[in-house]
């Protein structure tokens, strides 16, 4: 939008926690990522043909005119961030509500029942908000981070090829090999308003891996799995979030989304 939650993890979501203060990633021993394949060179016309085709074929996998007629979403997940080796650390909720056709968002943390962090994407501006400290501004580059999720995900083809800066088709690469599992497709590459998507597709078109950046964490390779249809639209119910090494950092579940609902007159009101 990854945030915002893809299960549609977004930046956004991801930087709400790590402002938050409440989870610190890392960790050492995973096997490095396999590197890239190297797409043969191709003259500039034709690689953004077959972006274009390729972007059509992943907006009608992902959802379509479903797609294209995204107003809100609104999206209940569970985040269990692991250690180095893999065991649970700290399990957060995450609640995020989104107007697509306004550019709006609200995105909560909750650790069990209380909420750790809010952070609102409004007409008044960006902020942040904790039980703690109250309401403040965003920093810029916080603020970037969910602007920027709009652009990414599922989501992020609903505008299909209009208003794009660049759509390059990047050709066949492996991000990640995992567990003996390689992580594999095609790669499409989307640049709107200055902010690069870039997702990897099965044979069909589906997302089922997405690099993004991540305020004050760095790039994130978000792996999606257990599809299912809702509204018309592809909707993963797990996530996995690697770092580029292959490191875990966290699983998502999705709990619950449902699109196109009338969200509540104060879902976007600031706390003061």
């Amino acid at each position: 939008m990854k945030i915002v939650p893809r299960q549609w993890l977004s930046a956004a979501t991801l930087s709400a926690l790590l402002l938050s203060g409440a989870v610190q990633a890392g960790g050492a021993g995973a096997p490095p990522a396999a590197r890239p394949a190297v797409p043969a060179v191709q003259p500039a016309q034709t690689q953004a043909q077959a972006g274009r085709a390729l972007l059509d074929r992943a907006l009608k996998a992902n959802g379509g005119d479903s797609l294209r007629g995204l107003r809100t979403m609104q999206q209940r997940s569970e985040m269990t961030f692991v250690d180095a080796q893999g065991q649970p650390v700290l399990v957060l909720g995450s609640v995020a509500s989104v107007d697509y056709a306004n550019g709006w968002m609200r995105a909560t943390t909750l650790q069990g029942e209380q909420v750790v962090n809010e952070q609102f994407l409004t007409p008044e501006g960006a902020f942040a908000s904790t039980p703690q400290s109250g309401t403040v501004p965003l920093p810029r580059q916080e603020a970037r981070s969910l602007t920027d999720a709009f652009f990414y995900g599922a989501p992020g083809l609903r505008l299909g090829g209009e208003g794009r800066d660049s759509v390059k088709n990047l050709g066949e690469q492996t991000w990640l090999k995992v567990e003996g599992r390689e992580i594999k497709g095609t790669v499409l590459e989307v640049v709107t308003r200055g902010v690069k998507a870039t997702y990897l597709l099965n044979s069909q078109g589906l997302i089922v891996a997405e690099r993004y950046p991540v305020a004050g964490l760095g790039e994130v390779i978000s792996v999606y799995g257990d599809f299912r249809t809702i509204g018309g639209v592809q909707v993963p119910g797990t996530t996995l979030a690697y770092a580029p090494n292959g490191v875990l950092l966290f699983v998502a579940k999705d709990l619950e989304t449902k699109l196109n609902v009338t969200l509540p007159a104060d879902t976007f009101k600031v706390p003061e």
